[in-house]
């Protein structure tokens, strides 16, 4: 099979995460739940705690955001920038203004329609 997501199709969905102003969507998913690929947008400032329960790699189109682990300096993200959170990571995302991204999560991050 071979997918294509054109941009009028990426269709995100506010999210209900307390503390942030956030949308999502995930256009392509495996069946079988191993794998999910969308888009990410924290439309808003704010501050998000949030304890990863997947493996995500993610590449920054827009904006710029934050991510605190403790015990180790925060790593700043910024358009062009490709990130990677192992799954069990708990973390802080700070998002000083907005900020729109792909992400890759394995296994898929939530129940998606595909």
């Amino acid at each position: 099979m071979i997918q294509i997501v054109k941009p009028e199709d990426r269709n995100l969905e506010d999210l209900n995460l307390p503390g942030i102003s956030a949308r999502a969507s995930d256009p392509i998913s495996a069946d079988n739940g191993s794998l999910s690929a969308g888009f990410s947008e924290y439309t808003a400032p704010g501050r998000l705690e949030w304890t990863f329960d997947y493996n995500e790699v993610f590449y920054m189109l827009e904006g710029e955001l934050e991510i605190h682990e403790e015990g180790q300096a925060p790593k700043r993200f910024e358009a062009g920038d490709l990130g990677y959170i192992e799954k069990d990571t708990p973390t802080t995302i700070v998002i000083p203004e907005r900020a729109l991204f792909v992400h890759v999560t394995h296994p898929a991050w939530r129940e998606t329609s595909g």
